[in-house]
């Protein structure tokens, strides 16, 4: 029952935060709660867990004539995940104290919601329940996006919404066909894995998973939807997008592609490589050229989801290792950056970096905290994404040198995109001119944890990765 209540917590608490709406600020304190209780019950979970890879899992049937079952599994990428999640959600109302002046309750309840719906994705292990919760976590990110967003806010949410939803039939045809092929009626992943399919058969199906996951994790020819969602959507809602909903796209692939069809990812893998190499140059080199602060970041992030995808499709440990890294630092590295830019925002109305520049000199907290997570965009030695994106590359070099290269230019193209951001934010002369306010303490609380914890796993990783071994382990000897 732990793990289901990992998911009505969020659910409820976005119900209780729209009634509440409207009394002082009752609907912010019930979010913030409930986030908070998560936390609490996953780290009861995780302390109370037996030895072996899962800390809980558990099996209701639901509709036994069809082989559906609320299969639900919770290891340390899945806990790792839904910690993020829960954390982020706590800093997306901090983030948005003053931003959203109206319709508060269902903002807030847009949060919950958004954030349940994931939890569903990083514990279901029924493809059926998986697929729902795939295309649920839709519906309140785009709300969020379009209530909330600014400019052609609803072009922007319709964009995400069609392009996702669309792309989530291949993972629902490709699930109903599993399971047809069962021996028994069943979508169960633990079962389905025991298939013995031919190689051709988990190529057509594995495209199938990862027409959705693709989408999702934004990588080019995939990616359209993605810059406008950021740019255009709230803080929160940035914040959100960035540090889970790509997650889940990620955390698709690295789950279920060796699980269920590891001669099939055997056999694409070089293309994913490829792939990754170039939507990870071509996310970086785009965003080399924008002027708006936060388009520049989205394009960063197509940039370092992409360099996930290597290290997924390389199926090495290094490699895997790396890309598991990386969606943790990403999720913080990301997030933050998005929260100072709006922050920013609205203490300037603009975020082109041809107006901004001279924090060091005016809002130095403002400085300090963008130095921090630019040095963490270009993989500085001591941040999480160092260790994540060496990783990637050191495993790659064991697969194909040659887009191990690759991936190091990346790498270089990393420094001009990021010090160029820091450039335009930090130093030269005040603009506009005059006083600016610093980081408030509701700003600049979360900023400081999520640099602490970039600088906790920089310098010391292996407590990360002695969480996520298990999990890795099983996608390199690809079993469940």
């Amino acid at each position: 029952m732990a793990l289901i209540a990992l998911i009505l917590l969020p659910a409820f608490g976005g119900v209780v935060a729209f009634l509440v709406a409207g009394k002082g600020e009752r609907e912010r304190w019930v979010s913030i709660a409930t986030f908070a209780l998560m936390l609490v019950l996953l780290i009861a979970i995780v302390a109370g867990a037996p030895e072996g890879r899962w800390y809980a899992k558990v099996s209701y049937p639901w509709v036994p004539s069809f082989g559906i079952a609320l299969d639900f599994a919770l290891d340390g990428l899945s806990a790792a995940l839904i910690a993020i999640a829960a954390g982020l959600g706590i800093i997306s109302v901090m983030a948005s104290w003053t931003e959203i002046p109206t319709q508060s309750g269902l903002f807030h309840a847009s949060l919950c919601w958004t954030v349940s719906a994931t939890v569903g994705v990083f514990i279901s292990f029924d493809l059926l329940i998986f697929a729902f919760f795939w295309e649920a976590m839709l519906v309140p990110a785009f709300m969020l996006i379009a209530v909330w967003g600014h400019g052609d806010k609803e072009g922007a949410a319709l964009k995400f919404l069609i392009f996702n939803a669309v792309a989530g039939f291949g993972l629902l045809a490709a699930s109903f066909a599993l399971a047809a092929m069962s021996d028994h009626m069943t979508f169960s992943a633990f079962e389905l894995a025991e298939m013995k399919l031919s190689t051709s058969a988990q190529v057509w199906m594995l495209l199938g998973f990862s027409l959705a996951f693709m989408v999702k994790l934004s990588v080019p020819p995939f990616h359209a939807w993605l810059p406008e969602a950021h740019t255009l959507a709230p803080t929160a809602g940035s914040i959100l997008l960035a540090g889970i909903l790509l997650k889940t796209g990620a955390y698709g692939l690295f789950r279920f592609a060796p699980m269920l069809f590891p001669e099939g990812l055997a056999a694409v893998a070089p293309y994913g490589i490829a792939l990754g190499a170039a939507g990870a140059l071509y996310g970086g080199l785009v965003a080399c050229g924008q002027n708006d602060a936060k388009r520049l970041v989205a394009y960063t992030s197509i940039a370092h989801m992409a360099i996930v995808l290597m290290g997924i499709s390389a199926g090495v440990h290094y490699a895997l290792a790396g890309a598991a890294v990386e969606m943790i630092a990403h999720s913080f590295s990301a997030s933050a950056l998005f929260l100072l830019i709006g922050a920013l925002y609205e203490r300037t109305h603009t975020r082109d970096l041809r107006q901004l520049g001279g924090l060091q000199q005016v809002a130095p907290k403002f400085a300090a905290a963008f130095a921090l997570f630019c040095s963490a965009l270009l993989a500085l030695p001591g941040t999480a994404n160092f260790v994540g994106e060496a990783l990637v590359v050191v495993g790659i070099f064991q697969v194909n040198w040659v887009f191990a290269l690759l991936a190091l230019s990346t790498l270089i193209v990393s420094v001009i995109y990021a010090t160029r951001l820091l450039k335009g934010l930090v130093f030269g002369l005040p603009k506009p001119a005059g006083p600016l306010a610093d980081l408030s303490w509701r700003e600049y609380a979360p900023v400081v944890v999520m640099g602490l914890a970039t600088l906790v796993i920089g310098l010391y990783p292996q407590s990360l990765l002695a969480l996520l071994e298990p999990a890795i382990r099983a996608a390199l000897i690809q079993t469940p």
